[in-house]
């Protein structure tokens, strides 16, 4: 894809850092001089944490019209999903008229893809369609894309939905085990990874797995000093804590509720308030 690598090598200036510093836990200095340089870079997994690293939007340094059209919009369909609003999202991704078809830039694709996948599946219960976004995510992306990763994840969620959770385990344990071989610094989207792993093992009552699962959401979140996903990986840290300690006389939901409170995520407060009620041993 085509980069205004002037705007990051004049933004990284202006922080006096150099391109080792800016490059360090993302890519090499190769790649950050290839992008200031040559303004090109092959994966969007790269750029977006490089803009995040100066504070940039990924929007304001991308030299292609229909793919900052594109990357805006789906911004605004993850901030809709983030939201619970799938309905909403897939709306929006009906109305854009543009084309992914002849794209370069793959990552992009199989972004687009992947919440095709997740608009249909949480907005209207489509597994049939989903399933074909997930699978073309999946064939897309390379071993860094993370939406690719969080498509096989999702590719566990329609077989869960539909009671085949010996399918839905294998496609959870393979996103796991995608996002572990990384090979750049693992994205604050895994977060979702994570939490839907954890709720699937949950339903199991393999509640060790669960907990350890939801503990590793939540030190990414220390990693990025983010509140994304916090609230509800909280949650499944205490319930399944408690479901797999016979000395707890209660689950400690102090974390969530206060992140839940920040989040005013008032479905998961009434959650809990429902579980500190029953819960009790």
């Amino acid at each position: 894809m085509r980069i205004k690598g002037d705007i990051i090598r004049s933004v990284r200036k202006q922080k006096k850092m150099s391109q080792v510093t800016l490059a360090a836990g993302i890519c090499t200095q190769g790649t950050v001089s290839n992008i200031e340089n040559k303004n090109v870079c092959d994966s969007l997994e790269i750029l977006d944490a490089i803009c995040k690293r100066l504070n940039l939007s990924l929007e304001s340094v991308l030299d292609d019209n229909d793919e900052k059209k594109l990357t805006s919009l789906l911004n605004h369909v993850e901030e809709l999903c983030n939201t619970f609003k799938h309905k909403e999202a897939y709306s929006l991704l009906q109305e854009n008229s543009i084309d992914v078809t002849n794209f370069q830039n793959k990552e992009l694709k199989v972004r687009w893809f992947y919440f095709m996948g997740i608009t249909n599946l949480l907005g209207y219960n489509n597994t049939t369609d989903s399933l074909y976004y997930f699978y073309r995510a999946d064939e897309l992306g390379d071993s860094n894309s993370v939406y690719a990763i969080l498509s096989v994840n999702s590719l566990g969620i329609v077989y869960e939905m539909v009671n085949e959770l010996d399918k839905a385990q294998v496609y959870y344990e393979k996103s796991i085990n995608m996002l572990k071989k990384m090979t750049v610094k693992m994205p604050i989207e895994a977060t979702k990874i994570f939490f839907n792993t954890a709720k699937f093992y949950s339903l199991i009552e393999d509640y060790n797995t669960a907990f350890d699962l939801a503990c590793e959401g939540m030190i990414l979140n220390r990693t990025y000093q983010s509140l994304y996903m916090l609230d509800l990986l909280a949650y499944e840290a205490a319930f399944n804590d408690f479901m797999r300690s016979s000395d707890l006389t209660a689950p400690d939901f102090n974390s969530a509720k206060a992140f839940a409170t920040f989040n005013d995520n008032q479905s998961l407060l009434s959650v809990i308030a429902n579980d500190e009620k029953n819960l009790n041993r």
